[in-house]
């Protein structure tokens, strides 16, 4: 049983129950509780902040000195991290100004947040000034903090800097983590340089670290995006070598590379040994497959496909619909399009305005105007905004028709 009201306040707000957390906090100020010390407060900061409510953690923080409680740098760092994970960033810069001004000094973790933050933002030189400032602040930098930034320089493809810093990382004394070698791996392998993300990946092992399913993963696409499939296969089979199982995932990536090469003999094994492992196949995994069928035209493995999923009682998608409703209407089956539509409407599914678009046009080709009229007023009743050529289509059908019935009386 909770005993006092800040470790019940402290309680609630880890499991979430911030309302309450506030009730209690509420009752307790009013009583003058004794006990309700800074630690309850920033629970609640960080709590009402991690639940969204930024205005109230906002408003606990301001009533805090009120009550003679002062925020400290973890109420500070609360506060500017939920700023900074729902979108208010400038409000969250401010606080740390603010922080400043109050004579807060901030923490490591202050300084992991404004450079996650800056990096974001792509603003790196602010990034690495506040990173160069930490020392003198008297603030070690540790593993996260070089990952932190790491991440950043990584995502915007600033990789020549993100290896520097993996230098300047184990001149200071500190180990590099197997994160800090999978960012590194990663970013190489999206810019498709290989060489250097396998580099890192030897680093990584000579480091000692065991390479991991995601590692692998990573290696897997980088090679698939550089359209080696026989490296990609060399990964999955050095993958397999080390005892590790590929994962939904690693299918994932095989199978819409293979698919993309028109390699569907290769993209239908890995499928099958996807199942075979006990994988569960989801809505993505066969849309990718689905596609790349429409893409080429084979309608009929398409629709063996589409139909199996319903079988397996995977959950369709909009997507995976107006996947099919395109491929028929590039090969003309305009009743097979209007079916499909009928049918996701009938599911609660809103096709998009490119599938209404191409079966309305496919309708009218055929001289089906009464079909398209109907399907067009079912657009616009989507909420979907209608083009000028869909019309026109409809239109030119209509003035075919009336044509073809004047002259059978001639």
């Amino acid at each position: 049983m909770v005993g006092t009201t800040a470790a019940a306040v402290r309680w609630l707000c880890a499991a979430g129950d911030v309302r309450s957390a506030l009730a209690m906090l509420a009752s307790g100020a009013k009583a003058g509780d004794a006990a309700l010390d800074v630690t309850a407060w920033t629970a609640l900061v960080n709590g009402c902040s991690r639940s969204g409510d930024v205005a109230e953690a906002r408003r606990v923080f301001d009533v805090m000195p009120l009550l003679g409680v002062a925020p400290n740098e973890v109420t500070y760092t609360a506060l500017m991290h939920g700023y900074f994970i729902h979108g208010q960033r400038e409000k969250g810069f401010a606080l740390f100004e603010e922080m400043g001004r109050d004579g807060v000094e901030p923490n490591l973790y202050t300084y992991k947040c404004l450079i996650g933050e800056w990096c974001r933002l792509g603003e790196f030189e602010r990034a690495r000034n506040l990173f160069d400032e930490m020392p003198a602040r008297g603030i070690i930098r540790n593993v996260v903090s070089y990952n932190t930034f790491i991440a950043g320089l990584c995502k915007h493809g600033k990789l020549w800097d993100a290896a520097k810093l993996l230098d300047m990382m184990r001149r200071e004394g500190t180990r590099p983590s197997i994160i800090t070698f999978n960012l590194l791996v990663d970013g190489y392998s999206k810019a498709g340089k290989m060489s250097n993300a396998l580099h890192f990946f030897n680093q990584m092992k000579a480091a000692g670290f065991q390479p991991t399913a995601v590692t692998y993963n990573m290696l897997i696409a980088g090679y698939c995006r550089a359209r080696d499939m026989t490296q990609a296969n060399r990964a999955l089979s050095d993958m397999k070598e080390r005892g590790l199982e590929p994962t939904k995932v690693t299918y994932t990536i095989l199978i819409d590379s293979f698919a993309r090469e028109n390699d569907m003999d290769k993209a239908f094994e890995m499928l099958a040994g996807m199942e075979r492992a006990g994988i569960e196949v989801d809505v993505r995994t066969y849309g990718v497959l689905v596609n790349a069928l429409c893409m080429e035209g084979n309608m009929k493995d398409a629709r063996k496909l589409f139909q199996s999923m319903g079988e397996k009682d995977v959950e369709m998608s909009s997507v995976i619909y107006d996947m099919m409703i395109y491929g028929y209407g590039r090969e003309g089956s305009s009743y097979k399009a209007l079916k499909l539509i009928m049918e996701m409407r009938q599911k609660g599914l809103v096709p998009n305005s490119a599938s209404y678009g191409l079966t309305i046009r496919v309708l009218c080709k055929d001289d089906k105007c009464q079909e398209a009229e109907a399907l067009l007023d079912d657009m616009i009743r989507a909420g979907l905004q209608t083009s000028e050529s869909i019309c026109q289509a409809l239109l030119d059908a209509k003035a075919r028709l009336r044509g073809s019935t004047d002259g059978s009386f001639v």
